[in-house]
């Protein structure tokens, strides 16, 4: 009925028998019918290869490229060939709709564009600046908001990328330009010279304090939950705070099904079950989800994960057991959202995320007899509330909360003969509470004002034990943080927007109030080019210390602190100029960025050490280019971070040329994509204990120079979807390969212990995954 039910047939059709009938229908409708040997007939629609031009009709040049979306499905990308379109085998009653930037949408019935002059003519449409997204900006699903330079990643459509198929929202951000993890680790993003600490990284509102499951190895957001994530890689909207990096702001779906749907996947490393499920019709929902890794099972990939994080300790001898009798493994995240809208103006939701990780590894005796054992935990959790009210078009009122809970304990203790001769432990807390209303008031189509208030409340105990029979040396901190902010979005006129604003925060331990401006700027020539710029000063309380090395789970260090009267208040100024252009499936995107942080602390054993100041200044370059089912990337940072204390010297991530070159197929159910990068290597940071005594390693130390050789690798990734046909279920098997021909990439020297026989530390090595994911 859905094929036929709309088509009207004349009165005037008559036939005498059946056969006549047939060939009457034939006749009237798109269709042939062929009787088979059982008697029933088969119907087929009738097809067409469909040839024609397009033009813009002011200009009356020819376009090279629309988007095509037939009746309901996604829309793709079609180009031409020689100044023609061809669409082939089309069905004569599909409803086709060509798109075109900045252009007004052109529908079409196929037999009607198959009975016209097959030239299409797009008349030009005046869009505001602010509404403008260069869509697809790496892949399908990831696009860039031109008015605010921020990107938005769908994770509902979101394209392959190299190197990994699961959707980890870690790999995905750092294939940005500017976003890179120098030791190979997901979870150890830099923002354009700033350690992963100073972004600010939260899921529907509740604030995270660490890098992932398994030290940084895994993200540890389930990407069946989220729906969108906001990235800023710049200058941060005055309305975000507390940071002087970038910005991770993931929010899960605020749909609410028709249906339930349910999600199911498993790798090598973890297996996965969503459900969504409607609970009154239109008006209310219930989201669950969850994650865990398979006891007792160890893969290549895990196994290249554990040599990553331990290379360079004791552990690293049985760092590729993973889940054996001296190595035990596990992690997992639950997610809970539910969601009520009892009005079209009204909704509520509530959101609950719980992360685990646990480690436990014995050491085996010596030959005096010594046995060690190490118990490292990560206890997460988080909860936040919203309610949304829109009294009108013009204005959107919100009210947030949420708490926010971390407890990381690292505890190593060793025996002799059966009697406890050491003992260590850390442990640190940090509760995170907060409250955040705002509101948006749309006083036109091309200015909107924003402003709204927050209070966060931070608790943080740092707890050190040394002796199993006595309590801990307890170290409490507590602070409260009031922040105001003002905004205002100005479509100047039809190609300038203008976005200025104020960001307040008032630091009870210090009793201090700052001021810091923001400013987005931008400007479009004609419809394919667009220039930028953007400046602004920000501030972050909570924070980590700053130290001379990769991410080491051995070292208390890692722990978060409060800033006092006695430490100065992380602040930041940076600004971006730059230009973008796209055309013809091309997209060429330049940005040239300077910033500067003051107050940063460094781990120093010396209690009177003078704080730090980075400095960073670089170039972000994005090529791309679409072929029909082909499209070929390039992405060139060049960058400096330099840290300035008694002498000025590159910061140990320090990287200057980052290259990548990405290839990415589109074949029906078939994606394969592949990037090669090659990045050039890093200081040469020899510990001081090294140069003050003598040890078998030095003057092989010394006379490496100032950098690493550069490193890089290949990493691939291929998907197929199943089943052909369209289906109640559909299937997703994806294998991915990261450092592909498994090359050794040194990033830096032990800063603690130094092995004798390899005092280097070295990035992810080959890594292997293949994932399967069904939903219905």
């Amino acid at each position: 009925y859905s094929l036929l039910g709309h088509i009207q047939l004349r009165d005037s059709l008559n036939c005498s028998n059946a056969e006549d009938c047939i060939r009457a229908l034939e006749r009237a409708l798109p269709l042939s019918l062929e009787q088979q040997s059982s008697g029933q007939y088969l119907i087929i629609p009738k097809r067409v290869d469909l040839r024609f031009q397009a033009i813009e009709s002011e200009t009356q040049s020819p376009l090279s490229n629309l988007g095509l979306k037939v009746n309901r499905e996604e829309e793709i990308e079609i180009q031409s060939q020689n100044g023609y379109f061809e669409l082939k085998q089309v069905f004569l009653l599909d409803s086709l709709r060509f798109n075109s930037p900045y252009r007004q949408s052109l529908f079409f019935r196929a037999d009607e564009l198959a009975s016209s002059n097959l030239l299409l003519e797009f008349t030009p449409e005046m869009i505001l600046l602010q509404e403008v997204f260069i869509t697809d900006y790496l892949t399908k699903g990831i696009d860039a908001r031109v008015s605010d330079h921020s990107f938005l990643v769908s994770m509902n459509s979101l394209g392959l990328l190299a190197g990994e198929t699961d959707g980890d929202i870690f790999n995905i951000i750092k294939n940005v330009p500017g976003i890179h993890t120098p030791s190979g680790k997901p979870g150890t993003l830099n923002f354009r010279g700033t350690t992963w600490d100073q972004t600010i990284i939260q899921i529907d509102d509740i604030p995270i304090y660490h890098n992932g499951h398994f030290f940084g190895a895994l993200s540890p957001f389930n990407p069946a939950v989220i729906d969108q994530i906001e990235i800023q890689r710049g200058t941060l909207s005055a309305n975000w705070g507390g940071r002087v990096g970038g910005l991770i702001n993931m929010k899960s779906s605020t749909a609410i099904p028709e249906k339930p749907a349910y999600e199911v996947l498993a790798n090598t490393v973890y297996g996965g079950l969503q459900m969504h499920l409607p609970l009154m019709q239109n008006k209310m929902a219930l989201l669950l989800a969850g994650r865990s890794n398979f006891p007792g099972l160890n893969s290549p990939k895990l196994t290249a994960f554990s040599e990553l994080n331990f290379q360079g300790s004791r552990l690293e001898e049985i760092a590729s057991d993973i889940n054996s009798e001296d190595f035990e493994l596990g992690f997992y995240d639950l997610n809970a959202q539910w969601l009520f809208k009892p009005h079209t103006k009204h909704s509520i939701s509530l959101h609950l995320i719980d992360i685990q990780n646990r480690l436990s590894a014995r050491l085996d005796e010596d030959s005096q007899g010594q046995q060690d054992f190490r118990d490292l935990d990560l206890d997460n959790w988080g909860m936040s509330g919203r309610w949304e009210y829109t009294p009108s078009k013009k204005l959107d009122l919100q009210s947030r909360w949420s708490s926010s809970s971390l407890r990381i304990s690292n505890k190593s203790q060793g025996f002799s003969s059966g009697q406890r001769n050491s003992f260590e432990q850390y442990t640190n807390t940090i509760k995170d509470s907060r409250f955040m209303t705002s509101m948006r008031y749309k006083n036109s189509d091309r200015s909107t004002l924003r402003g709204g208030y927050s209070l966060m409340a931070y608790d943080l105990t740092f707890d050190q034990q040394f002796d199993a029979d006595n309590g801990p040396d307890r170290r409490n901190q507590e602070a409260v943080v009031h922040s105001l902010f003002l905004s205002h979005a100005l479509q100047w006129n039809s190609d300038l927007s203008i976005e200025w604003g104020l960001h307040s925060d008032f630091y009870t331990p210090n009793q201090n109030l700052y001021l810091d401006p923001r400013l987005t700027l931008s400007y479009r020539l004609g419809n394919a080019l667009f220039l930028k710029s953007s400046a602004g000063r920000s501030r972050q309380f909570i924070q980590q210390k700053l130290r001379d090395d990769f991410d080491d789970f051995n070292d208390q260090t890692q722990f978060w602190f409060l800033p006092d009267r006695t430490t100065g208040v992380l602040s930041s100024v940076q600004a971006m100029m730059g230009a973008l252009y796209e055309k013809n499936g091309w997209l060429i995107d330049l940005e040239y960025y300077t910033r500067r942080t003051n107050n940063v602390t460094k781990n120093s054993p010396d209690p009177d050490y003078d704080p730090l100041q980075v400095q960073s200044w670089g170039v972000d370059l994005l090529v791309k280019k679409k072929w029909n089912k082909i499209e070929g990337l390039m992405s060139y940072s060049l960058g400096k971070t330099l840290t300035k204390e008694n002498q000025t010297r590159p910061i140990y991530f320090d990287q200057r040329h980052l290259i990548n070159l990405t290839l990415m197929w589109h074949l029906n159910r078939f994606e394969l994509a592949a990037t090669w990068g090659y990045y050039s290597g890093m200081p040469v940071n020899i510990p001081d204990f090294v140069l003050e005594n003598d040890s078998p390693v030095q003057q092989d130390l010394l006379a490496l120079g100032d950098r690493f050789d550069g490193q890089h690798q290949l990493d691939l990734s291929a998907t197929f979807q199943f089943p052909k046909e369209p289906s109640a279920w559909e299937g997703i098997i994806g294998v991915s390969f990261v450092n592909f021909y498994d090359n050794q990439n040194v990033v830096n020297i032990y800063q603690n212990a130094i092995p004798t026989d390899n005092p280097f530390r070295e990035a992810i090595r080959f890594s292997p995954n293949i994932q399967l994911q069904f939903r219905f």
